[in-house]
């Protein structure tokens, strides 16, 4: 009897700790599958930490579970790759991101987001490339004491609207030290500040209204001419032909005369002594030639000695 009531006792024994086990089991894998949803979702709507979070407490739930540690492990070298480019460190944050897209059976989401973030890391090296070279030119430039060809390099940087961008802003700030002490040097030179960028495109814009407004004015306004005799009417004609060639000559002139005001004289003068250290007699023009030289070397994205050469190569 007493051998029948152990063997019962057991067999209840077996059954309250293989029922425990079990739903202890059943407990664990709906908190995992819990997790690991929740880790999805966040991944997709970019909540990054919430996402490394929750793949943590579904890699303690379930220990050694390799999916939970591939889609934490994944998540963590995402974030890492992101606060690699705030920092500039592009280098690890093409080696992170590779290293997320190349997971095997991962997340999908964050393979598609690496490749995306390779193409715009591949973009900014290339024209992190472009300005630094730009600005060692410019800096070259400076150090042989060119420096309004130095400002006409700077000047390319600065007309680049990406150029002020995070991604940049360790070259744009030397570009902006190095162009404040190129003005300082020539303001030394010639007494006054030189002229500025703004100041270059203002007087591009102005010449360009200058050189439309005689043609405006001569469509608005309304022919209102008496009639006469026809000897009288001839006179008048050959007056009128007369006074119009004057008028366009003496049009030209104060045009040109008008767009040079236009100009801080500080910057012609700099520019002059520009010309003539780099060889070119800076006194064989005049302001109205000095002015439009800087305006073809703006345009052109060219330094102005360059463009006074092109200037006295045009027949």
């Amino acid at each position: 009897m007493k051998k029948w009531l152990w063997v019962v006792v057991t067999i209840l024994v077996a059954v309250g700790v293989g029922g425990y086990t079990y739903s202890r089991h059943q407990v664990q894998m709906q908190g995992y599958h819990t997790e690991m949803q929740s880790g999805k979702q966040a991944v997709t709507a970019k909540q990054y930490s919430e996402a490394e979070d929750a793949f943590t407490r579904a890699s303690r739930t379930i220990v050694n579970d390799t999916a939970a540690q591939r889609y934490l492990s994944q998540t963590q070298t995402y974030i890492a790759g992101q606060e690699a480019i705030k920092a500039r460190r592009f280098a690890a944050a093409q080696t992170a991101f590779t290293t997320v897209k190349n997971v095997k059976k991962g997340s999908s989401v964050l393979m598609t987001r690496s490749q995306t973030k390779l193409e715009l890391l591949d973009t900014i090296i290339s024209q992190r490339k472009r300005d630094n070279k730009l600005y060692q030119k410019a800096l070259v430039l400076n150090q042989a004491n060119e420096f309004t060809d130095s400002n006409g390099v700077l000047m390319v940087l600065f007309q680049n609207k990406q150029f002020s961008q995070d991604y940049y802003q360790d070259i744009y700030r030397k570009a902006k030290g190095l162009r404040h002490e190129n003005n300082a040097a020539l303001k030394s030179l010639t007494g006054s500040t030189p002229i500025t960028n703004n100041e270059a495109q203002t007087v591009t814009s102005n010449a360009n209204q200058t050189s439309e407004q005689p043609a405006k004015s001569s469509d608005s306004k309304p022919a209102k001419e008496s009639q006469s005799s026809s000897a009288t009417s001839q006179s008048s004609t050959a007056t009128t032909s007369q006074t119009q060639s004057s008028s366009a000559s003496t049009t030209s002139s104060s045009a040109a005369t008008s767009t040079s005001t236009t100009v801080d004289p500080s910057g012609i003068q700099a520019t002059r002594a520009e010309l003539t250290a780099a060889g070119l007699d800076g006194n064989q023009f005049t302001d109205a030639q000095i002015q439009a030289i800087m305006q073809q070397a703006a345009a052109a994205h060219i330094t102005p000695v360059e463009a006074a050469r092109q200037w006295q190569s045009q027949p």
